[in-house]
Order: structure tokens, then C-alpha cells, then sequence
């Protein structure tokens, strides 16, 4: 009798659908959670943006884990991106720069004295290399992967919609001119927080299902 082999990736698409679902299930039900409760799970620092910067670390535990050090050498742009992004979240682009490394403020402005531009510039083309890395070496496989459904590259798509969806939410009131009720206000700022922890797990799920394609 002839052995069916299951594609991995089909095999595992659960995991990317039980995310997305547990994303939205969150994003509905915390709306009905006491007001209180709400203001302490949002707050900097509170347990959503603690979960995001663990769920990073945790990425770079998978990524350590289960890569052998070729492939942690040859893809460093990942480990690298993954970094950025938990010392973003924990807000490392502002705490040590004037107004902060990704604001246009901080190379013009008078403030910022010349050591500390030299640092932000040397900060920001560092970021613009890992990324410009990343789309020049991976995005051939990326689009062939997502018009395949593979769900390594689904799940780096949806952590992209996530990351572009959770900053247009991000001061919307004040790039578009919205004026949010304060529980409209309250739901962008619940949809923004359970959007960015949902960064990760994506990540996540991608290193996983690319080891085991591999592995394939």
C-alpha cells in the first residue's frame, strides 16, 4: 500500500487560523471587561506589551533552538529584525534618543546634539539594512510562498497587515483628524495592543513552519 505523505504546511494551518482566531476573540471580548481591569492590561508596560516583548524572546529561543548556527549565520537579518522589534515595543527608540530614532524631528532638530545624531543615523541605517537584507534575499521565496499558501510565508503576511494595521491605529486621531469616543478611544487602543502581541506569534508561527518544511 502506497504511503501518504502530508504536506507540513497544510498539516499545521490550524496553528495559523487558531491565532488569528484567539487575536479576535480577544479583540471582542476585552471591550466588555471591566474599565479598570482594561487600563491595567493596556498600560505601558502592562501585561499585553509584556507578552509582545516575551513572544519575541521567545521567537529568538525557536530560532536558537531548532536552527543549526549556518542557518542563524546565513539568515542573521531575522534574528536581527526580531530584535529591533522587541526593543521597539519596550520603546528603546525613544528613552535614549530626543525625540526618537524613527522621527524625522530627531536629524533636524537643534536639540539633538552631534554625538547623539551620529548614533541615531548609525541606528537607522542599520534598521534600513536589515530590512533592505530581507526583502532583496527573501522575497522571491516570500511571494512564491504566499501564492502557494504556504503558511510560513501566510504568517509573515499577516505580521506584516499586523504591523502596518496596529501603527495606521497609533495616533490616528492625530494623522487623520478622527475624533474617537472615549470607547471608540478605548477599543483603537485594545485593538492596537492585542494587534501588536499578535506580531509575534506570527513570527513564531513562521520560524516553526519553515523548520519543518525543512526538515520536509
Amino acid at each position: 500500500m502506497k504511503k501518504i505523505n502530508i504536506n507540513s504546511d497544510q498539516q499545521n494551518y490550524s496553528f495559523l487560523l487558531l491565532a488569528i482566531i484567539v487575536l479576535v476573540f480577544i479583540m471582542a471580548i476585552l471591550p466588555w471587561v471591566n474599565i479598570d481591569t482594561q487600563k491595567k492590561l493596556l498600560i505601558e508596560g502592562g501585561l499585553f506589551e509584556s507578552l509582545t516583548v516575551y513572544g519575541y524572546i521567545i521567537c529568538l529561543i525557536i530560532i536558537f533552538a531548532t536552527w543549526s548556527w549556518q542557518q542563524i549565520l546565513s539568515k542573521w537579518y531575522f534574528s536581527a529584525l526580531i530584535i529591533i522589534f522587541a526593543l521597539r515595543e519596550l520603546d528603546y527608540d525613544k528613552t535614549y534618543f530626543t525625540h526618537g530614532v524613527l522621527k524625522s524631528k530627531q536629524y533636524f532638530s537643534d536639540l539633538v546634539g552631534f554625538p547623539e545624531l551620529l548614533i541615531s543615523i548609525g541606528v537607522l541605517f542599520f534598521i534600513l539594512a536589515v530590512l533592505a537584507l530581507i526583502i532583496f534575499k527573501e522575497k522571491n521565496s516570500f511571494i512564491r510562498g504566499v501564492k502557494n499558501l504556504k503558511q510560513s510565508q501566510l504568517a509573515v503576511l499577516s505580521s506584516i497587515i499586523l504591523v502596518i494595521f496596529t501603527k495606521t491605529i497609533d495616533g490616528a486621531e492625530r494623522k487623520f483628524g478622527i475624533e474617537f469616543s472615549p470607547s471608540g478611544e478605548r477599543f483603537a487602543l485594545i485593538v492596537e495592543e492585542v494587534g501588536e502581541m499578535g506580531i509575534p506569534i506570527m513570527f513564531s508561527i513562521a520560524i516553526l513552519s519553515w523548520r519543518n518544511k525543512n526538515q520536509t
